[in-house]
């Protein structure tokens, strides 16, 4: 079974924080005070060391209490978002919920992008022209598109 996600094609944050929580904003279970919480751990992480994993693409993630299942949020900027010193153009957002197995799929999803990101997948994946074709090359089911 294929992870879902959402998706947001046109990014219209410029830094890092004010892009994460566009894209949190676009998932509908959460509220604002859980919005909120994701966000601060997000943005820790990010502070323990930017998540930049290929030219232009950068994958914030963390495992949280909040979710039950994997939250998968894909932005797109053709302007840049600035992380901070660096500009990305596709942001791969993903929360993994706290269970016994949670840290083996963390780092198995984490493995999936990157392999898809890796030998000439991001080119295939900068050329994507909507969601659904972006979805599809990262191996994801699209909940929502915008």
């Amino acid at each position: 079974m294929k992870n879902r996600c959402y998706c947001k094609w046109n990014l219209m944050s410029t830094d890092r924080s004010s892009a994460i929580a566009e894209l949190l904003d676009i998932v509908p279970p959460f509220d604002e005070r859980r919005k909120s919480l994701l966000l601060t751990a997000l943005e820790s992480r990010e502070q323990a060391g930017a998540t930049v994993v290929h030219e232009s693409i950068s994958m914030p993630h963390c495992r949280s209490i909040l979710v039950d299942d994997f939250e998968i949020v894909l932005g797109r900027s053709k302007k840049g978002v600035g992380w901070p010193e660096e500009k990305v153009e596709l942001v791969i957002l993903f929360i993994s919920p706290v269970t016994p197995k949670s840290p083996e799929e963390h780092t198995q999803l984490i493995k999936q992008f990157a392999d898809r990101i890796k030998d000439g997948g991001a080119e295939k994946i900068f050329a994507a022209e909507d969601c659904a074709e972006l979805a599809e090359l990262l191996d994801l089911d699209l909940l929502d598109g915008g």
